[in-house]
Parts: structure tokens; sequence; C-alpha cells
């Protein structure tokens, strides 16, 4: 079963790049499709995904080690990062526009992939330890 979570949406959004919205609509799309297809690869029956960008989560059985489960978990975080280094430009960017979802980008689908990968990654490892 599929759930959006407009909510989670938007507070994704204005957490990432309110400046950017579509960048960070297809960010979502890569990290969301990134976890699906991991877990299907994996082969890991997926029950339950809840689409809401970087506060989303994903449920599924027949995961036999932890280690695969953390390569689901982190999964859509590493394919932003890897989306942002192949578009380049986090290294032209100034370290305060990296951080602040207002400025204006150069490379904005970049910045916004690597924010996205941060975000994730600090809520991912929240919900490891809560």
């Amino acid at each position: 079963m599929v759930a959006i979570d407009f909510l989670g949406l938007v507070a994704t959004i204005v957490l990432i790049g309110l400046r950017y919205p579509h960048y960070v609509l297809l960010a979502i799309c890569i990290y969301e499709c990134s976890r699906i297809f991991i877990a299907i690869f994996l082969h890991a029956h997926i029950h339950y995904i809840i689409a809401a960008g970087a506060f989303g989560s994903l449920t599924t059985s027949h995961v036999q080690a932890s280690a695969i489960g953390f390569l689901i978990l982190f999964s859509g975080s590493l394919a932003n990062y890897i989306v942002s280094l192949l578009f380049g430009g986090i290294a032209f960017e100034r370290t305060a526009s990296l951080l602040n979802p207002l400025a204006t980008l150069r490379y904005p689908f970049a910045v916004v992939n690597f924010r996205l990968c941060i975000l994730s990654c600090v809520i991912q490892t929240w919900k490891i330890f809560i």
C-alpha cells in the first residue's frame, strides 16, 4: 500500500528549498524510487510505503540481516548524494548557500539533492535510536 503524506512533503520543501520546489519534488522522487528499487533488488517484501519526503517510511519483511535493513534505510540518501555528485556544482557554491533553503543557487538541482541527503540521513538516524 502506498500513502502520500502531504504535510511531510510540504515540510520537506520548506526545509530543503522554498525557492526550488520543483527540484525538491524531483529529488523526493529519486529518494523514494531508489528505496523501492533496493528493497526489490534485495528481495524484501514491501508492505507499506509512506511517501513524505525526508520523513517517509518503508515497511518491509523477509530482511534477514540488519546490514540489509540499513542499506534499504539509507539507500535513498545514497542515491541523492550520487545524483548531487553527478550534477556537480556543490564545490562551486558557498557553504552558507548549501545550508540556507532560501538562497539563490547556481546549481540548484545538485544542492537540493545534497540537502535532502543530509536531512534524510539525520532523520533516519534519529528513527533508529528512538
